[in-house]
Parts: C-alpha cells; sequence; structure tokens
C-alpha cells in the first residue's frame, strides 16, 4: 500500500483547497492501524497544540510523510472515538495513494466535452481573433474531453497530438443546477503523450493562461457545488 503504521499525516479539509483558500488549516495526526477496506485507525489530529475532533462525514486531504517520500489520497472521516486515554478517528481512503505533486490548486474528476484549438502569436500577445470576417465559433477546432479540471489547468483527451509548449483555446461548458458556465480560455499544452488505456487518443495536460478571477471563480463554484452533490447522494440526502 505504501503507508505503515506510525506514519505522520497532515490533513486539509477539502472545501479548503477546492476554494484554494490561502490560509488553510493544517492537521497533524498519525496512523495507528490499517484495517481491512480502505480504513485507517488515526490519532485524532492537532491544531495549534490543542485535540480537534473533526467531524463524521467530512472530507479530508491527507498527506502521508512515508519511506518512499510524500504520498497523498482523499479520505472521509467514518467515526470518531475513545480508547483509553487516547482519542482516535477512523477513516475511509476514497482514492488512490499517489505521489504528492504540489499543485496550487485542487483537481476534481468529470467528463467534459470541448472543442481546442492552436492559437497564433499574435492573438494570444491580443488577446482575440483578428480576423474579423469569420467569427471565431467558426474556426476549425478539435473535440476533446476534459477528464479533470481545477482553477489552474485541465487534462483531457484528445484525438490528435499537440507539441509541448503550444497555445491553445479550450472553449466548454460546465453546469451546476440552475446555471451553465461558459468558457474559452487561453493554455499552454504541458505534455501531450498517447493514452494508456487506448491508443488512438493523447492524453494533454494543459496550463490555463491569461484566466481572469471570475473564470477561475466560476471553475471553483462548479467543482465546489459538484462535490456538495455527491456528498450529499452519498449520505443519503436529497
Amino acid at each position: 500500500m505504501g503507508i505503515s503504521i506510525g506514519n505522520k499525516i497532515e490533513l486539509v479539509h477539502l472545501n479548503q483547497i477546492i476554494r484554494n483558500e490561502q490560509n488553510k488549516k493544517v492537521y497533524v495526526s498519525k496512523i495507528y492501524d490499517i484495517m481491512p477496506g480502505n480504513m485507517l485507525q488515526i490519532a485524532m489530529p492537532i491544531y495549534e497544540g490543542k485535540i480537534v475532533p473533526l467531524s463524521v462525514d467530512e472530507k479530508y486531504s491527507a498527506c502521508f510523510y512515508t519511506e518512499k517520500g510524500l504520498l497523498q489520497c482523499n479520505v472521509l472521516i467514518t467515526s470518531r472515538y475513545k480508547s483509553g486515554n487516547l482519542f482516535f478517528l477512523e477513516v475511509l481512503m476514497i482514492n488512490d495513494l499517489a505521489k504528492v505533486q504540489r499543485r496550487e490548486f485542487y483537481r476534481y474528476k468529470c467528463r467534459l466535452e470541448g472543442k481546442i484549438r492552436i492559437v497564433s502569436d499574435e492573438e494570444f500577445n491580443i488577446g482575440r481573433y483578428t480576423i474579423e470576417d469569420i467569427p471565431e465559433n467558426d474556426l476549425p477546432c478539435d473535440d476533446v474531453i476534459i477528464i479533470d479540471i481545477s482553477g489552474g489547468g485541465a487534462r483531457i483527451f484528445s484525438k490528435k497530438h499537440i507539441d509541448k509548449n503550444e497555445v491553445i483555446k479550450l472553449r466548454f461548458q460546465a453546469s451546476i443546477p440552475d446555471e451553465i458556465f461558459c468558457f474559452n480560455l487561453y493554455g499552454r499544452i504541458l505534455s501531450s503523450v498517447q493514452s494508456r488505456t487506448n491508443n488512438s487518443l493523447y492524453e494533454q495536460r494543459i496550463e490555463f493562461m491569461k484566466i481572469s478571477q471570475e473564470e477561475r471563480d466560476k471553475i471553483i463554484k462548479y467543482i465546489f457545488e459538484n462535490e456538495r452533490i455527491a456528498r450529499a447522494k452519498g449520505s443519503g440526502m436529497k
């Protein structure tokens, strides 16, 4: 599994990561037991020298300090209790452990249809498409599927390879109840590799560029609202 009893853990509430809050509360704990079904028994965490009874049914990002380096996954707190003189939490690991890659924004797994096209240096520098007799939405584009997104970028599947560092525009819609967000964002290709599961597709990582705070806030709102809906469904609430 990669983690062991005694490993130190840092916990940050998932909502703080989704909102990209600047002053995140980091709760320190350690593993006391590794149980079947991806369950862990951990110490009730400490914050500013005090034991904090974190609420049941809340999700946290957990960073584990292991012999193999930093590993991360998201966890759901399922119970809390006292045993002897010690206070414990039981948490469910809700995704696979991964090596920590320090990111400014939380990445949300999704499936959104989009369009992508490579833009010229001139268009990027000016900030708009300059041939007035051709509407931008009529320009040739390639279909893509967005498989995760954050306030800082996205990961997509595309049928075409795009060279690293190419500047593109990514057009897509994202919806929450009673609201649809339309995006047409500049981005830079960070990587473009053949998919391990489908040889006809390329997996591409994109860093958003020239994104406004309003656009970033809409993406974060989309992520936060869909996480909230998923939590409500998981707990049986409507």
